[in-house]
């Protein structure tokens, strides 16, 4: 089995906000304004982090994310890049097709810019894939040909391509240990609702030459999106958790694989329309 790990770098604990297509961060006493000092603290320890046990990543950025934390960003410059979107737009919901095109334009610019490297890679915001995905990804003129905006069930979580020539690297999804649905995001595990070992768990629907895809946010870290901002204490816990997770993972077997090799795979395995492309 083949282990990815993409990890999305956007603003604190988002929220969509009333009436705008730009996202917010939870309310912590002083409004929804945009907030990055979770991201910011938590970056280049979560860089630190997977370089000390060998784990390859592919970071999904936000594009005012790099530009608030530019002088962070450049512990990436050993894993690789994707786009998420410029505000974390919700790139399906009340936003004509050609401003969520550019918006994602706007956010590849900006990662440029700030890295002065090409990202590679597209996940929507709010994993909500805008529909014909591979039209889209022409529209934003961005020359990205890789996406991980879908979900897949243990079972058929490999890589595909999608019509248009685009790869789709989904993250992983099945049940967990109780029988409950579960995502192959650490989000329950920062909520303090699933332990580490589920995603061992999850890992066992995953046939032996399928590829495991799991995600985290870098906010999530240093911020519980109930309770707030961890203690240093806690936010180290939280990154040990994540360690913890891959580690395990790895020791049974797991082979980590980078996100544009996982890509490169989907072409041999042809996937479900996206209702989009007809070449």
């Amino acid at each position: 089995m083949k282990l990815v790990f993409t990890v999305d770098l956007d603003r604190d604990a988002n929220i969509e906000v009333p009436g705008q297509t730009e996202a917010g961060s939870a309310d912590r006493g002083e409004g929804t304004a945009p907030r990055f000092s979770s991201s910011g603290w938590a970056l280049a320890r979560y860089a630190d982090m997977l370089d000390s046990i060998g784990m390859p990543a592919a970071f999904f950025c936000e594009g005012r994310t790099a530009e608030a934390l530019k002088d962070e960003m450049g512990c990436l410059d050993r894993f690789e890049l994707g786009i998420h979107g410029y505000d974390h737009e919700n790139l399906t919901h009340r936003i004509p097709r050609a401003e969520a095109a550019a918006a994602v334009r706007h956010g590849f610019d900006a990662v440029k810019d700030v890295t002065g490297r090409t990202p590679s890679a597209f996940r929507a915001p709010y994993m909500h894939q805008p529909k014909a995905v591979a039209a889209f990804l022409r529209d934003t003129g961005t020359g990205i040909l890789t996406d991980s905006s879908m979900y897949a069930s243990g079972p058929g979580s490999f890589p595909f391509a999608l019509p248009g020539y685009v790869a789709e690297v989904p993250v992983t999804e099945g049940t967990g240990p109780e029988g409950g649905a579960m995502s192959g995001y650490f989000w329950a595990m920062h909520e303090g609702k699933r332990p580490p070992e589920d995603y061992s768990f999850l890992a066992k629907s995953v046939p032996e030459d399928g590829t495991l895809v799991l995600a985290d946010h870098v906010w999530h870290i240093r911020e519980s999106r109930a309770s707030g901002v961890r203690s240093d204490e806690d936010s180290q816990k939280e990154l040990d958790f994540v360690s913890e997770v891959l580690r395990a993972l790895m020791d049974a077997g797991a082979e980590p694989e980078t996100l544009s090799d996982a890509a490169s795979d989907a072409y041999m395995n042809p996937g479900p329309s996206d209702g989009a492309d007809s070449e």
